[in-house]
């Protein structure tokens, strides 16, 4: 049996929904975790393989990554969203989510690199007041979706981080990569299994976005948006290289220690 992580956020549904419907036949246990605990669990032997922050993976090298599979979006991604009182480059303060790593990162990025910026980050629980005596907030998941779609009104300027990171970069955002720990060991096919669920997943989207919109409260074509044209579920070479953007950027900033390399799982298919 193969502890399979997972979270409980909209992106990583089609991941695991085909699991759950027992539409895929595995050998995975499945486990739910916040997604700032997949990492922590995954380096303590808890789970085996998990969907795990890009910066988590980023910043040790005692991580491979599975092929074929990661949460990735190019241009809009609708679920790390930036909502402001003022104009982004009049920011001086900023409410991050604090369970929120990889985002954070980017935020910084964003900020500090492409725009120049120096705002100060304040580390909150997302909910009333996260926009009190701050310039924005930045909200990530199934929170971010719902500041996107839901509360809008409540600040008049909205920004997209994924918009923004592709119009500067032209490159894909990485925000989680399919991890195990290096030592480890997830048969061939299982690795096959993960390729097969993920494909699957994409196909259910409509049924996935049929049940989650009436949890989150979010109408069936936003959350169908979300998972069809929004995040993409693969791992190509462009993905490739907006995770080594991204690690290079982090290394810029002193979030990371090292560029390591990028170490992909091999198995015999």
């Amino acid at each position: 049996m193969i502890n399979l992580g997972a979270a409980p956020f909209l992106n990583m549904r089609p991941l695991i929904y085909p699991l759950e419907k027992g539409i895929v036949k595995h050998s995975f246990n499945i486990m739910y975790f916040d997604p700032f605990l997949l990492s922590e669990n995954l380096s303590k032997g808890v789970i085996d393989v998990a969907p795990i922050p890009s910066i988590e993976f980023l910043k040790t090298e005692d991580y491979s990554i599975l092929p074929g599979i990661s949460i990735s979006s190019f241009g809009k991604v609708d679920s790390v969203i930036l909502n402001a009182h003022t104009k982004i480059k009049e920011i001086k303060s900023v409410s991050v989510d604090s369970r929120s790593r990889s985002s954070t990162a980017l935020l910084r990025i964003v900020m500090e690199l492409f725009l120049g910026l120096k705002p100060e980050y304040v580390k909150r629980e997302p909910g009333n007041g996260f926009l009190k005596g701050v310039d924005a907030g930045m909200l990530i998941g199934n929170a971010g979706l719902q500041a996107r779609h839901l509360l809008a009104d409540k600040a008049p300027f909205t920004y997209d981080l994924g918009e923004l990171w592709t119009k500067e970069t032209a490159l894909p955002f990485v925000y989680a990569v399919m991890a195990i720990k290096k030592g480890d060991y997830v048969t061939a096919e299982g690795c096959r299994c993960l390729l097969s669920i993920r494909e699957q997943g994409v196909v259910l989207a409509p049924e996935i976005a049929d049940i989650e919109s009436e949890k989150l409260g979010l109408s069936r074509e936003q959350c169908l948006t979300y998972l069809q044209k929004r995040i993409k579920y693969d791992f190509d070479i462009s993905k490739i290289n907006g995770l080594t953007k991204y690690r290079d950027l982090l290394f810029e900033l002193n979030e990371i220690k090292s560029k390591y390399e990028i170490d992909f799982y091999s198995y015999t298919s």
